[in-house]
This record gives C-alpha cells, sequence and structure tokens, in this order.
C-alpha cells in the first residue's frame, strides 16, 4: 500500500519558503483521517520517508496500528533544485519554468536538482530493500520481470510522495520509467494506492493495481 503525505506547510511563517515541510493542520487532519481507514485492514510493517511531511503522516497510522514506522532513506522525494529561503512566488517561477523545457530536458531532473535517473535508481534500491525484509525479491528475464514471495503475505505500507509513489509503481507494474512518474500516476495529498502480488504460471508473481488513489477515507472525514 502506498500513501501520499497530507498537505505540507512550505510557508509556515506566512514568508520565505522551508527546505523540509511538516504538514498543515489540515494536512494533519487528512494524515489522521487516511490513518483511520488503512488501519481497519491488518498491517504488518509501515516504511516512510525522511522527510518530515511523510514522517508526521505516518505518525498517527504508527499509532493506530501500534507499528513504529521504519524511515527508509532512499523513499525521499526527487530533490529539487528550489531550496529554502525563497518566496513563494519565485519557487512557482522556478518550476514552471522547469515544466515548460523540453521533454527530453525531464531526464535532468528540476534544474539544479537530482536526476530522473539517480532518483528512479534510489527508490527502486530501496523498494528492494524493503521487499527483502519481506523475503519478496524480482526475478529478471529477458522480457518481463516475475516476483517470489512467501505463500504467507504480509501488509506493508510505504508513505512517501508523489514522484517516489509513482516511480513505485511503474516498477512494481513492470511499465518502461518516464521521467513524470507523477503525472502518469498522480495521487492526491492522503490518497493511497494498493498493489497486490497475483501468482501467475509457474514462474511466480506478478503485481497487480487492485486500487488507485483511494479518498474516500477523506471524503468520509469531510476532506473532500
Amino acid at each position: 500500500m502506498l500513501l501520499r503525505h497530507g498537505e505540507p506547510d512550505w510557508t509556515p511563517d506566512g514568508g520565505r519558503t522551508v527546505d523540509d515541510a511538516g504538514l498543515t493542520a489540515f494536512g494533519a487532519e487528512q494524515a489522521r483521517a487516511a490513518a483511520a481507514g488503512i488501519a481497519r485492514e491488518k498491517i504488518d510493517a509501515i516504511y516512510v520517508s525522511p522527510l518530515r511531511r511523510a514522517r508526521e503522516t505516518a505518525q498517527p497510522l504508527g499509532e493506530a496500528t501500534g507499528i513504529e514506522p521504519c524511515v527508509v532513506d532512499g523513499l525521499a522525494e526527487i530533490r529539487a533544485g528550489a531550496g529554502g529561503g525563497m518566496t513563494q512566488t519565485e519557487v512557482d517561477r522556478y518550476f514552471v519554468m522547469a515544466m515548460e523545457r523540453p521533454l527530453e530536458r525531464f531526464w535532468e531532473g528540476f534544474p539544479g536538482g537530482e536526476s530522473f535517473h539517480d532518483f528512479h535508481a534510489r527508490v527502486t534500491r530501496a523498494l528492494g530493500d524493503v521487499l527483502a525484509r519481506h523475503d519478496v525479491h524480482p526475478v529478471r528475464g529477458p522480457e518481463f520481470t516475475v516476483w517470489r514471495a512467501p505463500e504467507q503475505r504480509q501488509t506493508i505500507v510505504v508513505v512517501a510522495h508523489g514522484g517516489t509513489n509513482g516511480v513505485l509503481l511503474t516498477h512494481l507494474l513492470d511499465v518502461r520509467p518516464l521521467p513524470w512518474e507523477w503525472i502518469r500516476f498522480e495521487m492526491e495529498l492522503a490518497a493511497y494506492s494498493v498493489v497486490n502480488l497475483r501468482p501467475v504460471g509457474d514462474r511466480g508473481c506478478l503485481w497487480s493495481l487492485v486500487n488507485f488513489n483511494e479518498i474516500d477515507p477523506l471524503r468520509s472525514a469531510g476532506l473532500r
């Protein structure tokens, strides 16, 4: 299960932006609502990005399930060149200019930041480490990847970001990566998606996307 963080507070003092934003009061409500919905399932482990907005989103889920979220550095969002101390107008201009570049340049990531190739490698490596802890391993062939997993399945929750979760989805679904995964698989704030392992033939399992951008817990809490 992939959960996106709640609404971040990029300008907590109402002026300049910060590098590592926490949640707004509304974002904290979103996190609690998402936690209440997800905690109805039996959860075995929670993994979370090191960034504050993700950790604050994971906290109520940890409290609801009695599971301590495990921080995984590789699950952080793609690093952009727009840092803290900018005005919101400057940040908006930066991202507008970045999105207006030729599509081929999107592989470079955001100007002055992490390349998409590096981001994709970092996130998928982190996912591999997480799944290995649960004895889930890829078996790569010339045309597609299948997965080996224990017969007794576990449910894990990854609390991360729009870009991170987009990369995780395309990687698990064996979809060719492109440098705009957060647009291809766009999840709303505090929404979650579910992928399950399904046995296929005699060679292993494939990941199946069974629920995408679930926001019913937010609707039930009057937050949508």
